[in-house]
């Protein structure tokens, strides 16, 4: 009878650790699964790219470095523009997609103007704003900078771009 009841409590002992025990890794691979699947949504750039019908090309890391010319992007219009390229001397950048009065993050780049070449879609139709040169201009230089881009007007076609010093 000693012997039984020595099992017996050993078994509920051996349960009661055994369930401690799984429900404590139950809670912590519940918590790991809630924080990997709010950590994977807080994408700054990959948040603004559900526009309807836009198609997204490859769009550039996010890089700022000092001593270069680090721009970033505002849509300063009252449109979503898909695809942003912008060229402001030293190579083509895709920024992506920016919703109306957004800010992409900053782009490193060698040399940048006051102004450059940008394309961006706006529901399906393309603008772009094409710099015949850049004779007589002075580089931005180094330094944190954005471009203010606005089509005031879908049905003008036209793209304006003001640079401001961050």
């Amino acid at each position: 009878m000693l012997n039984y009841l020595k099992m017996r409590i050993t078994n509920l002992v051996n349960k009661s650790v055994y369930n401690k025990t799984t429900n404590y890794l139950a809670h912590i691979v519940m918590v790991l699964a809630i924080m990997t699947i709010a950590l994977s949504s807080c994408n700054k750039d990959s948040d603004k790219t559900n526009l309807v019908g836009c198609n997204e090309h490859t769009i550039a890391a996010c890089s700022q470095e000092i001593g270069k010319t680090n721009l970033r992007i505002k849509n300063n219009s009252n449109y979503d523009f898909c695809n942003v390229v912008i060229n402001p001397f030293s190579g083509n950048v895709n920024c992506g997609s920016i919703l109306r009065g957004e800010t992409t993050c900053y782009r490193a780049f060698d040399i940048a103007y006051h102004y450059g070449y940008v394309h961006l879609s706006i529901d399906g139709r393309e603008y772009s704003l094409i710099p015949t040169d850049y004779v007589g201009e002075t580089p931005l230089g180094a330094g944190n900078f954005t471009y203010l881009i606005d089509v005031p007007d879908i049905s003008a076609e036209s793209v304006s771009i003001t640079v401001i010093v961050d």
